[in-house]
């Protein structure tokens, strides 16, 4: 059986309203359409739908039975509306965010606290996985929006760039003095290096600087945390690699001391990225807009 679904919306106004004239004036249609409307209905579902009683019409015994499947169905389209008006709003809604550890602890925690306080009703899931499951996950439709550092062509998202970064070769001060360098730009001359494990894209981009100069270095340790490497530098271990927008800190109390290599480590950009044959919901993409628009550099106040 095919309806005209707007046959089913002028009998839900004549039974809501009781009256042909008033469901007329309610619809801005005349009241011969609306008769017209209920009988081609009664005509397909073959049921008289409404009497006539003295103060205008009433349901049929079968009409009241039709009148709560098409009430519960408008109401049900009517919650969906408003959802999707809230939606707009961005009064609801969640986000997946795949993510590396360090790049939600240094880029996306300083921006998410502005973001919560502007759509504090939408939910933020944050998904700490590597760059190379961080893409997968994004291929795969299992994260919305990815935050990822890498300098490769990106045929399959959606992406923009957010940011930069700017690797650097660091020890500290203790451990410099006590390698006595006579050539403090030439990388090959200290020792004890500590990398990203092999696998990392991290590590991957060092070793790409390294083949491209013609540097041949073998890391004493490799971890797979940067925060780890830090730390072990900080404690007159060796020389690392860290990005200097995120150490900072570090940097200007003295803990750690960049090494004056050359030539230094080009920059790479943070690249936010989303599945290209998938539209982002209202949540993701105002998420999206916020971390366009507000994208600067790390060493700028957030």
């Amino acid at each position: 059986m095919v309806v005209d679904l707007n046959l089913y919306k002028v009998f839900h106004t004549v039974a809501c309203c009781k009256s042909i004239s008033k469901a007329a004036n309610e619809l801005y249609i005349s009241q011969p359409a609306v008769s017209k409307s209920i009988k081609s209905l009664e005509s397909i579902v073959g049921v008289n739908l409404f009497f006539r009683n003295w103060s205008g019409v009433s349901l049929t015994s079968e009409g009241q039975v039709l009148f709560e499947y098409i009430d519960n169905a408008i109401n049900q389209i009517q919650t969906g509306e408003k959802l999707l008006s809230r939606l707009k709003e961005k009064e609801f809604g969640s986000i997946k965010i795949g993510v590396s550890t360090t790049l939600f602890k240094h880029f996306l925690v300083p921006k998410l606290k502005k973001f919560i306080n502007k759509y504090p009703n939408i939910k933020i899931i944050v998904i700490n996985k590597t760059t190379v499951e961080t893409l997968k996950l994004i291929e795969n439709g299992d994260a919305d929006i990815g935050i990822v550092s890498i300098t490769d062509d990106f045929p399959k998202y959606n992406f923009e760039k957010v940011g930069h970064i700017q690797d650097i070769f660091v020890a500290s001060k203790t451990f410099i003095e006590s390698s006595k360098i006579t050539d403090p730009t030439d990388i090959s001359l200290y020792n004890n290096f500590m990398f990203f494990e092999k696998d990392n894209l991290n590590r991957k981009y060092i070793d790409l600087y390294f083949e491209k100069n013609n540097i041949s270095i073998k890391p004493d340790i490799e971890i797979s945390n940067m925060d780890l490497l830090i730390e072990l530098a900080k404690i007159d271990l060796g020389v690392t690699v860290a990005i200097k927008e995120f150490i900072q800190n570090d940097l200007s109390e003295g803990s750690l001391v960049e090494l004056p290599i050359a030539p230094a480590i080009p920059s790479r950009p943070i690249v936010m990225l989303s599945n290209k044959n998938l539209p982002l919901s209202m949540a993701s993409q105002a998420f999206w807009d916020y971390i366009t628009n507000t994208h600067s550099d790390f060493n700028k106040d957030e």
